[in-house]
This record gives C-alpha cells, structure tokens and sequence, in this order.
C-alpha cells in the first residue's frame, strides 16, 4: 500500500512540476508585457494626451492577455492581471498622491508611500474584477466579445469606479481623447464614458483583425468545447462595424447642440501663485488679490477657490468692501473663492460668492473629497487629523439642487476644484447656464502632471456641455477654454 501511494504521489509531483512549470514561464511572459506595455499609458494622458500609440501600446496587449484566458481559467490568475495592469495604469497617473502627503502636507515618507499604494490597489480591484467578469461572461463569438463585450465590461466598472465610496473618476480612457477631433460630436451624446467605450471597442477590434490574419487560437471553455478561428463573415462584420464607426463619427463631429448667448463677455482669471505657507497663516496674499483686481479689465472677474483663505469675519476690517468697491467703478462682476460659516454651530462650506451683488449668492461645494475636506470616521481619525494640522477638513457639502449665478448678463455653473471629475453631478446645472467654471487650489500638488490631468477633465466637461471653460486656480492651470475643448488661453503655472 506505502508502494502504491509512493508511486501515486511522484506521478502526481512529475505532472503537478510539469504543469507548474508551463503556467509559470506563460504568466511570467504575460507579467511583463503587461508590466512594460501598460507604462505606456503615461504617455496617454495629460500633459501628452490623445497621443493614439501609446494609448494602443498600453491597453491592446493586456486586452490581448485577458481575452484569451479560457472561461475556465482559475479566478484568482484572471485577477492578478487584472491588478498587476491596474497597479501599473494608476501608479503612472497619480503619483502625484505621494508627492502632495509628502512633500506638501507633509506626513512622512512610510505614511505617504503606503497610502498612495493603499489608493492604488483599491483603484485596481475595478480593472481586477472587469478582468474576471470579462472572461466568465465571454461567449463563443470573438467579434461579440472583442467588439460588444469588453469595452461594455470596461466602462461599467470604469463608472462603478466614479461612483462607489464617493468615486474616483479620474484616468478614465476617454478623458485621452479631448484633443481628437474625431470624438468632438460624441462627448456631448454619450459623454466621456461613451468615449471610453469607443476607444477601448476600437483597440479590442484591432487585436480581432490581427488575430483573425496573423494568429491562430483555439482555446476551451469550461465545457472543454474549441473555440474555432473567427470567420470571413464576423471578419467582414468587423470592417462594417468599423467603417459605420468612423462614418458616425464624421457626421457628429459637425453637430452643433448649444449657440452663442447674449454679447461678448470679456473675463479676468486671477491666478494668485500664493504658497501653501503664506496662505494659511498669513494674510499677506490679501494684497497681492487686491491688486490684481486694481488691474484686471473685464465684464468678469474671478478669483480661484478659496483664494481668500479666511473666514469673512476674520479679515481685515472694511478688505471685502474695498475689493467690491473696486470692481464696480469698473462695472465688473467679481466672483471670489473663499470660506463661509452659514450656521449658529459654526458649520462652513466652500463656496464661489459673487462679492459685487449685495446679496453675496454663493455656490457651495457639493461633492467633497474624503480625507482632505471632511473626515469619514472622525471619531478614529480625529486625532490623527490634529497631529497633522491640515487646514479646513471639515467643510459641509451645498447640496446638488444650486443655481447658476447670474454675473453681467451670463448665468455661471460653478464647481469646485475635484467637482470637475463628476460629470453626472454637473450636467444639470450645467444645462442651466451659459459658461462654465471651476475654481481650483492646486499647491498641494506642485509642478507634477496633477495640474495638467485636472485641466484635461475640464476640457471633457466643455465638450461634454459645448459651452465655454473656464478653469480658475492659484497654481495650477488657469485657462480658459473653448466649447470644442481647445485652450484658447493659458496662464503658465
């Protein structure tokens, strides 16, 4: 019996080692593809968007890698591409992340690194889960599969990542595209989402031509049923597919869905390049604003959020209206960022107010950041958040339901700073108006490629609603940009 069970297990190591060794020298070929061709979406996004090759350099191979895994494949190989993609797409983007807790905010080297990783596989569990539920849903049609299926898998979970635990929809593929022409008519119907999916269709199309022509694939599902070759007519189905696609394409890039409102309004972008420092424990940058109102010429003029960083009671007496003073001898409107307490309890928000109506309206920020605007589980957190001194984390959020602000005959959609990436949040106001802003603090971010990826979103959001940008910031990208997405103007940063 020892004999018997003796010769069982070494016909089980020879087998198991064979195995072993095959899958391993397989997934170590598809590890690093996936590890080098994903880096190329660096080169995707902002500051060097709509660049089409790296874009197809980075996402068709490991389209390619989780395409072909049988439906059968263990769950947990099926997720470890998907991560290890993810974890290279999102540490390319936002490493950012480690730069601000670090070097601005300053919490400590292992506290930055493990929460910048932290945020990184979270952000990687979207593409882990899209990989897994990809190949259990795949059908025996490639053209289904390649062309319907994947880009539908990818921009549900690419939305769920938007949404869920108050969302983080930066990264999103389509936002490569603002400077594509070709998809100028699709951001306003299907929005960036409708983007994505395009983008992420085409490439998967691409990879079914070329293994249509070049490669040979018989792969089993869990029944151990062959998959055969893709046929001349799901080949032919493809290039009508693609050619109805470009068709559709060039005729909504032509679509016009908005018209010019009213007279030409001239606007004033006052970018203050005040340091984190001065900002918040000092009120020398008061001048500073005080005198780029003095010299701005404009129907509008617009400070960037919370460039006046204290509260209004704690401000030198008479500074607010001195500034207003200022900006109605030149007839102007002057919208400033800037704190407000709107409560007995002392509660605040952060608001865009219109300083030269004696009303003071405001909009308040609705959709705050988790950790750097309001603390989640302050009771554990609370302490850790007064060791740090970070200024102004417990703000109240303004609601959905805000109006536009009606400043020298144009009725302004405000949003504030991380609000831009929320494109279903603004939609409604949005159609309500006839410009666009976003008010942004951006020193937390320094000279990274943060500045850059958020002025990319906001050229999305001005395709989205076709209607003049304009993004404010203190020292970030302030730009003004057109209905179509280009940057008419540009403040260097």
């Amino acid at each position: 019996m020892i004999q018997f069970i003796d010769k069982i297990v070494q016909k089980f190591n020879f087998h198991w080692q064979k195995s072993t060794k095959y899958i391993t020298t397989k997934m170590w070929c598809e590890y690093l593809a996936i590890i080098f061709f994903g880096s190329f979406s660096a080169f995707a996004f902002a500051p060097k968007c709509s660049n089409d090759i790296a874009l197809a350099f980075s996402l068709m191979p490991f389209i390619y890698v989780i395409h072909s895994q049988p439906t059968n494949t263990n769950p947990w190989k099926i997720l470890s591409y998907g991560y290890l993609f993810g974890l290279v797409f999102f540490s390319t983007q936002l490493y950012w992340m480690f730069y601000s807790l670090y070097a601005v905010i300053q919490i400590g080297f292992f506290v930055s690194l493990i929460a910048m990783i932290g945020v990184i596989i979270y952000l990687s569990t979207y593409i882990a889960l899209m990989s897994l539920a990809y190949v259990r849903l795949k059908t025996k049609s490639y053209l289904f599969n390649l062309a319907l299926l994947f880009p539908s898998v990818w921009v549900i979970f690419e939305w769920l990542r938007g949404w869920l635990f108050s969302g983080f929809a930066w990264c999103d593929i389509g936002y490569t595209q603002v400077g594509n022409k070709s998809f100028i008519g699709v951001y306003p119907i299907l929005g960036t989402y409708g983007v994505s999916w395009f983008i992420v269709g085409i490439l998967a199309v691409l990879i079914f031509l070329v293994w249509n022509k070049w490669m040979q694939d018989f792969s089993e599902d869990k029944y151990g049923v062959k998959h055969p070759m893709p046929t001349t007519f799901e080949f032919l189905t493809v290039v009508v597919y693609f050619g109805l696609w470009v068709f559709s394409i060039s005729y909504l890039s032509e679509k016009q869905y908005t018209v010019p409102y009213g007279a030409k309004t001239s606007v004033a972008l006052i970018q203050g390049n005040t340091a984190a420092e001065v900002k918040w424990h000092h009120q020398d940058y008061l001048t500073i604003y005080e005198n780029e109102v003095k010299a701005a010429k404009a129907n509008i003029i617009i400070l960037p959020e919370t460039a006046i960083s204290n509260f209004e009671q704690q401000l030198p007496l008479g500074y607010m209206d001195n500034l207003t003073n200022i900006a109605q001898q030149k007839q102007a409107s002057l919208i400033i960022g800037i704190p407000k307490v709107i409560d007995a309890q002392s509660n605040y928000v952060n608001t865009a107010m219109l300083l030269t109506d004696n009303k003071h309206p405001y909009y308040a920020k609705a959709h705050l950041v988790p950790y750097g605007e309001y603390i989640p589980a302050k009771w554990l957190l609370g302490k850790l958040y007064q060791s740090i001194d970070l200024p102004m984390v417990g703000f109240m959020s303004g609601g959905y339901e805000q109006k536009p602000l009606v400043a020298s005959n144009q009725k302004l959609a405000f949003n504030i700073c991380y609000e831009n990436v929320f494109n279903t949040d603004l939609i409604n106001v949005a159609s309500d108006s006839t410009i666009m802003v976003n008010l942004s603090e951006m020193v937390w971010f320094g000279d990274t490629t943060a500045k850059d990826q958020h002025l990319q979103i906001s050229q999305a959001r001005a395709l989205e609603n076709q209607r003049y940008f304009l993004q404010v910031t203190n020292s970030g990208s302030t730009a003004i940009i057109q209905p179509d997405g280009k940057i008419q103007s540009k403040l260097p940063p």
